[in-house]
C-alpha cells in the first residue's frame, strides 16, 4: 500500500518507468451508434462512448465489449482529436472485451500487451482514458475476484481497483512498466 500522505491522483512522469505520452498517444475514444431494435439496446442503449486501446499498429483497438457490442456506427477520436470510422471486428462473450478495426491507416503507437495474472491486490496502477495527463490517475489494485456482468459476461477473476477513473469504460489498466493488464468495465459500489 502507498502510505496516504504519499499518495497522489495524476502519476508523474518522472516516477514512471514508461514513457507516459507515448501511452496516451494509443488511447483513443469511441462513439458507437446501435439500432434501436438491436438486443442490448433498452440495457444499455443506443448512444454509447467510452475509450479504446490501440494494440496492433495496424487500428486493432481493444474496448469494453458494451461500447461496441451490435454497433452499426462506430466512431474512434485519437489523441490529436483525428475522427476515423471503425468496424466491429470482436466481441468475445467470455471476457466482456471487444474489438474495433479504425478503417484509417493509423501513425500511433500500440500499447504493448502485459499479464493480467501477475496483477496483485495492493499493487500500484495506472488507469488512462483517452485525452491528456488529466485522463491517467493512480489506482490500486484492491481485489482479484469473480465478476458477473448481468448484461454478458462473468469473470473468474475480475480485477478491481480504486479510486474509479471518471471515465472508466473501455479505459486501459497499466502496470508499472506501461504494459495493458486489463480494460475498464464499469464502476461498483
Amino acid at each position: 500500500m502507498v502510505p496516504e500522505q504519499d499518495w497522489q491522483l495524476h502519476p508523474s512522469q518522472r516516477d514512471l518507468g514508461f514513457d507516459l505520452a507515448e501511452r496516451l498517444a494509443g488511447m483513443v475514444s469511441l462513439r458507437s451508434q446501435i439500432p434501436a431494435d438491436a438486443l442490448s439496446a433498452q440495457s444499455l442503449g443506443t448512444d454509447r462512448s467510452g475509450n479504446g486501446v490501440l494494440i496492433e499498429n495496424s487500428g486493432l483497438i481493444l474496448t469494453i465489449g458494451y461500447l461496441i457490442t451490435e454497433a452499426e456506427t462506430i466512431w474512434i477520436t485519437d489523441y490529436q482529436g483525428r475522427v476515423s470510422q471503425g468496424m466491429l471486428t470482436a466481441y468475445d462473450q467470455r471476457t466482456g472485451f471487444g474489438l474495433a478495426q479504425s478503417l484509417t491507416t493509423t501513425d500511433l503507437p500500440a500499447v504493448p500487451l502485459g499479464d493480467s495474472g501477475a496483477i496483485q491486490p495492493g499493487e500500484q496502477v495506472i488507469v488512462c482514458g483517452s485525452g491528456d495527463a488529466d485522463q491517467v490517475i493512480n489506482a490500486l489494485v484492491t481485489a482479484k475476484r469473480e465478476f458477473a456482468g448481468y448484461w454478458e459476461y462473468v469473470l473468474d477473476e475480475a480485477i478491481f481497483t480504486a479510486p474509479a477513473h471518471p471515465n472508466w469504460g473501455g479505459a486501459a489498466m497499466l502496470n508499472s512498466a506501461g504494459q495493458l493488464c486489463g480494460i475498464g468495465s464499469l464502476l461498483v459500489q
